[in-house]
């Protein structure tokens, strides 16, 4: 059961999701990959224009989390579910050199 902070967006994002759901797989694949181009997009014009543009980059990365929590909904599994697997195969891909440079907090 999801609990916390992790439930309440995730009921946030259920009530707020506004698109065909025969189509609802499609619609938030694309919608991931445009917001997520939009961080990259406000990235390159902190670069560009030598500019701070922290804030928006931080308001489109809450877009991204709101299309990655629908699609975790989708797909039935939670944030905190991604977050273990995803620690469990990158660490697996370390060296027993960076795991105890990990372990060690090097």
């Amino acid at each position: 059961m999801v609990k916390g902070i992790e439930a309440t967006y995730l009921d946030f994002t259920r009530k707020t999701a506004k698109y065909p759901k025969r189509r609802e797989k499609e619609y938030l694949m694309i919608g991931l990959m445009n917001v997520a181009g939009e961080v990259g997009g406000a990235f390159k014009k902190e670069i560009r224009d030598r500019v701070d543009n922290t804030d928006l980059i931080i308001d489109e990365m809450g877009d991204v989390l709101w299309y990655l929590q629908r699609l975790c909904d989708v797909y039935d599994v939670k944030i905190s579910e991604l977050m273990v697997n995803n620690m469990d195969k990158l660490f697996n891909r370390m060296s027993k050199e960076q795991m105890e440079e990990f372990r060690d907090g090097r």
